[in-house]
């Protein structure tokens, strides 16, 4: 496995850790071209397309990270239960951003603005929210025995008691890599999964479930840039 690959499999860890599998996959219209990702071998819910291209050397070029924010291309949908405000998923995208330039700016030299000259010391990195969305956890057949009878009718007391409901807590982005003044990305990528979090049914709780999940995803990224920057390795 290359180091380019496994860089690319660390960037959508998060959502594959503590996370649960979905099969959805989205395809908002963000990225140029669907056609060319390819599922995962290694995780479920996240395709990705590498250019042939941007290999090991390309890479290990590149000095700066231009990181605009990331983009909101979702339809919130007007449900009954946990609905999140357009304008919470905005905030989301520049808490997003904040993170990463944060974590990244000690390694590389780390930009919001588009710099004035783009070459292949440049690495664009453009992303998007796709989806947010919230739907309650409901008991399974499998659930349904004495001990689990009993423990969930004891766990719905306590979410009754303190206002809180258990729920899914689904994510997606969409990611694209541009080196240089490339109109084509280099990288392509989609990832979708779901973080099983209690929140308050009023909903205030919605936006700390999202960034759980963004705060693994980004810890990872930044984990991997900086693993392949300062090492090398495969």
């Amino acid at each position: 496995m290359t180091s380019l690959r496994t860089l690319l499999i660390l960037l959508t860890l998060c959502f594959v850790t503590a996370c649960s599998s979905t099969g959805r996959n989205s395809q908002s219209g963000f990225l140029p071209n669907y056609e060319t990702l390819k599922p995962s071998s290694e995780y479920q819910d996240t395709k990705l397309y590498v250019d042939n291209s941007f290999g090991k050397g390309t890479l290990s070029k590149v000095e700066t990270l231009y990181l605009p924010r990331f983009e909101v291309w979702i339809n919130v949908k007007q449900t009954e239960f946990l609905n999140i405000n357009p304008q919470h998923v905005a905030k989301l995208s520049h808490y997003m951003q904040s993170e990463m330039v944060n974590k990244l700016k000690g390694h590389y030299v780390v930009v919001t603005e588009q710099p004035e000259k783009l070459d292949d010391t440049v690495l664009t990195i453009k992303g998007a929210f796709t989806d947010v969305e919230f739907e309650p956890i409901e008991l399974g057949v499998r659930d349904f025995v004495p001990i689990r009878l009993v423990y969930n009718a004891g766990k719905s007391a306590y979410l009754a008691a303190t206002e809180q409901t258990e729920a899914l807590t689904h994510v997606s982005l969409e990611s694209a890599f541009y080196l240089g003044d490339k109109k084509a990305p280099v990288v392509m990528m989609t990832a979708h999964k779901a973080l099983d979090t209690v929140v308050k049914v009023d909903g205030t709780e919605n936006v700390k479930a999202v960034r759980e999940i963004l705060d693994i995803w980004v810890n990872n990224f930044v984990t991997a840039m900086i693993k392949h920057r300062d090492t090398g390795l495969n």
